[in-house]
């Protein structure tokens, strides 16, 4: 192991804290230098982040353009601005960005984060977004995240929303303040991988309310970790667009086709 230099100063509660449970690069799970990442900034365009191995660096799963204006996706050889499927719908958000399409190493990666207890990728997860979109995000200038809600039953089972933590990073990175209590589940629809794009926007109907809103509020940004077929998204921007809300986007890690929930 390298030594430390004088110049890293004293140890810390926070190094102590992660000698004992160390920060896990997302995406081959194996513990991450200690000292080099502690409070580390993000780094320059094209650099490698600490939080990240840089043999697992997933840049071959990237979104890259062309893509489509609606949901991030990939337009491959379809052409104009949107995909078949933004082509054919309407929705009530403007625009999603992705970062990743979801695939290996991305897929399993997200499986831990989502399943299996792995709460400290967010942070990662969350600077690896903002590192690709801060420009974006400074140009539209949300005045509020809102995580896609998770329903009580099942943040009892999982312990978390792993929407909540990517939008409470993206709030320590971005200023914007991150609120769960804005849009709540009030259905539990289960898992989504099974059905079809008709099927999920039926179970998503009436599964979400609002709870409580912050006055003088026109645009927020939804976060997600994951775009399948925009049924969620749509069922929460609906409710946002009928309450008053003219702008809505959203963040998320991926964009898939339809192999997730």
């Amino acid at each position: 192991m390298k030594a430390f230099s004088k110049d890293q100063g004293p140890w810390t509660p926070a190094d102590l804290a992660s000698l004992l449970f160390p920060q896990r690069c997302p995406f081959c799970n194996g513990a991450l230098p200690l000292r080099p990442r502690l409070r580390a900034p993000l780094p320059a365009a094209e650099e490698e982040d600490v939080w990240i191995h840089p043999r697992c660096s997933p840049a071959g799963a990237l979104l890259r353009e062309p893509l489509c204006l609606r949901c991030g996706g990939p337009l491959g050889d379809a052409g104009g601005a949107f995909c078949p499927n933004c082509r054919e719908k309407a929705f009530h958000f403007q625009q999603n960005r992705g970062l990743w399409q979801y695939r290996e190493p991305i897929r399993s990666a997200i499986t831990r984060f989502k399943y299996h207890g792995r709460q400290q990728y967010a942070l990662p997860f969350a600077r690896a977004w903002w590192l690709a979109h801060h420009a974006f995000v400074e140009e539209l200038r949300p005045q509020l995240l809102i995580p896609v809600p998770i329903h009580r039953s099942r943040l009892r089972t999982r312990g978390y929303n792993q929407a909540a933590l990517l939008a409470y990073e993206l709030e320590k990175l971005s200023g914007i303040p991150a609120r769960e209590d804005v849009v709540v589940r009030t259905k539990h629809t289960g898992a989504q991988k099974d059905l079809g794009p008709a099927e999920r926007m039926n179970n998503m109907e009436n599964a979400f309310r609002i709870r409580h809103f912050p006055e003088g509020i026109s645009r927020v940004l939804i976060v997600d970790d994951i775009y399948t077929t925009g049924s969620t998204l749509e069922s929460i921007s609906r409710l946002l667009s009928e309450a008053g809300i003219p702008e809505i986007y959203a963040a998320t890690l991926c964009v898939a086709g339809g192999e997730t929930d």
